[in-house]
């Protein structure tokens, strides 16, 4: 069925958004879905749960790369799927937005827990590292400065610039911030106590998709022997998916360079995320607390 224009634009926002994390990005796709119910011209239940099935899965394809994207999206729709039956078209809308709202609520209670056990991990006088922008880090680094006193450390954060976002808010919270250029994390690494980054999706092997430049964050912070965790919901637990099969969102070769500027021969690339493996990582903090490495696979595959 047609989906109306104002639905197209919502999730063309989710899938050009450069500037929030996947735990935003995955419940701003949730209030798509809202806005979907509350706005539908559906005329009878089953029309109604093809048009959310119709607008879901546009919102799952959008963000590949981000599993809690997807796994917010399919757990709306499986809950409401299932109760659908003997309900009219009032009640089962009814039943989507206020589902639509547990599900975004459970989410952030999820952070919530996540910046209480983040922050336990680190100490007054810490200088932290971190990269690509993530909410989830910047709660745990802003409830730690009201206890300690820190620094932090960001990057640039590839050619999207997220670390900009990143410096923007802790600089607003009052805490020491350091911004630098990727290339310069080995140079600042051994200043550091700590590396704290986001992730957009573990998956079924363990290993983290996180904003490309991770890995060699990982790969810094290894050969110095700093400790390097990763603070995510299990919203972005994805037991379907091996990392080998992972869409690295590959974007615009201009932000990389000129068109024109190189022989046509040359091939540009240009990665949105890269694949960090649990052997770099010495923890996940997720709301349920601190998975080790050995934990990870497990976990994903409850």
């Amino acid at each position: 069925m047609n989906i109306s224009p104002e639905i197209i634009s919502l999730i063309d926002e989710v899938r050009n958004d450069r500037t929030h994390g996947a735990s935003q990005l995955a419940r701003q796709a949730v209030s798509v879905l809202k806005v979907a119910a509350e706005h539908s011209q559906a005329y009878s239940v089953e029309q109604f749960l093809q048009e959310q099935k119709e607008v879901g899965e546009r919102l799952m394809s959008a963000r590949p790369a981000m599993a809690p994207l997807f796994n917010i999206v399919n757990r709306l729709l499986s809950i409401v799927s299932a109760k659908a039956i003997g309900m009219d078209l009032h009640s089962i809308s009814r039943l989507t937005i206020d589902k639509a709202d547990e599900v975004i609520k459970y989410s952030i209670q999820a952070i919530a827990q996540i910046t209480k056990y983040g922050s336990e991990l680190i100490a007054g006088g810490d200088i932290i590292m971190t990269h690509s922008y993530s909410s989830t880090v910047v709660e745990v680094l802003k409830d730690a400065f009201t206890k300690y006193s820190i620094e932090v450390i960001t990057t640039q954060s590839g050619w999207g610039r997220s670390g900009e976002i990143t410096a923007r808010q802790l600089g607003s919270y009052g805490i020491p911030v350091t911004f630098i250029d990727d290339t310069a994390m080995g140079l600042y690494i051994s200043m550091v106590n700590k590396v704290v980054v986001g992730a957009d999706r573990v998956c079924a092997d363990g290993k983290v998709v996180n904003g490309i430049g991770t890995y060699q964050l990982a790969l810094a912070a290894k050969t110095a022997t700093i400790p390097f965790y990763v603070l995510c919901e299990t919203l972005k637990f994805d037991p379907r998916l091996k990392s080998d099969a992972a869409d690295l969102e590959e974007k615009e070769t201009s932000e990389v360079v000129e068109p024109g500027k190189l022989p046509p021969e040359v091939k540009v690339r240009n990665p949105g995320f890269d694949i960090t493996p649990l052997e770099l990582i010495t923890g996940i903090v997720t709301e349920n607390g601190l998975l080790t490495p050995e934990q990870v696979i497990s976990y994903v595959q409850k």
